[in-house]
């Protein structure tokens, strides 16, 4: 079967890159919201037009990822257009059944396959190279510009990525040479996570490391950190002998600073 390549970041969640990152933000909004939110609500809090909060809301309705509900009033007048997020990290009854399949099939390999963790980073590597489309032939790909396409690629996915020096970063790789951080603010199964990090978490550090071979990177994640703080999980990236690493079976998932079991 052919790969399936996805073109300027766009799987219908996020949109396309250039929308990613705020679009990540009106999610993250919605997500936290205990109730439904307006277009003006938005607006204010992302820093935009409210017709730009507004394009980005109906987005995220006509990709499923939130709905259009109505203000209850009590006195005359039109009532707002609010909305509401369907999101994996909600209790909504239709993100609930994803969360719940998902928590129901982590379990089921965490129990009943050996060397779990191996198993899903390397289905996550396959994840990661069917969904990233590589450079041309002829096309000069940097790391600075593979960092980018990384990032907007899981900026789709949810996981609200940052890539620099931050707090998180300062943990994850502290002081070492060639070594960069990713950090991931937001999990889309995190309370699956939670349960089973050594099967969830090297899933995810399986796709990062399907991606940047891909994409001819010469680095690769070689530990991932979960829930660092509310919803954060770092990635170690360092520059590797890649042909090494890449025979590796999995990399370190590290909980509370020592490796996550098996």
């Amino acid at each position: 079967m052919p790969r399936q390549h996805v073109n300027g970041g766009f799987d219908g969640t996020t949109g396309r890159s250039n929308h990613g990152g705020r679009r990540t933000h009106v999610i993250q909004l919605l997500r936290d919201s205990k109730a439904p939110v307006s277009v003006q609500d938005i607006a204010e809090q992302v820093g935009v037009h409210q017709n730009t909060a507004r394009f980005h809301l109906e987005s995220l309705v006509d990709a499923g990822l939130a709905e259009r509900t109505q203000q209850t009033r009590t006195t005359p007048g039109r009532p707002k257009v609010l909305y509401r997020g369907t999101l994996p990290n909600q209790t909504h009854e239709r993100a609930q059944a994803y969360r719940l399949l998902a928590e129901a099939l982590t379990t089921a390999v965490a129990d009943n396959v050996p060397e779990a963790g191996a198993v899903t980073y390397a289905v996550g590597r396959t994840w990661g190279r069917n969904l990233t489309e590589a450079p041309e032939p002829d096309e000069v790909v940097d790391e600075r510009e593979v960092s980018a396409r990384l990032v907007s690629k899981l900026d789709a996915l949810w996981f609200a990525p940052t890539l620099g020096d931050e707090p998180a970063a300062q943990v994850a790789s502290p002081g070492g040479a060639g070594m960069d951080a990713l950090v991931l603010n937001n999990c889309p199964f995190v309370a699956t996570a939670r349960c089973t990090p050594q099967v969830v978490c090297s899933l995810h550090a399986g796709f990062i490391n399907g991606a940047l071979a891909e994409l001819g990177s010469s680095r690769r994640a070689t530990a991932l950190v979960p829930q660092f703080g509310e919803h954060h999980c770092v990635a170690r990236l360092e520059t590797v002998d890649v042909g090494r690493h890449d025979e590796a079976a999995q990399i370190p998932i590290l909980v509370a600073g020592r490796v996550a079991p098996a």
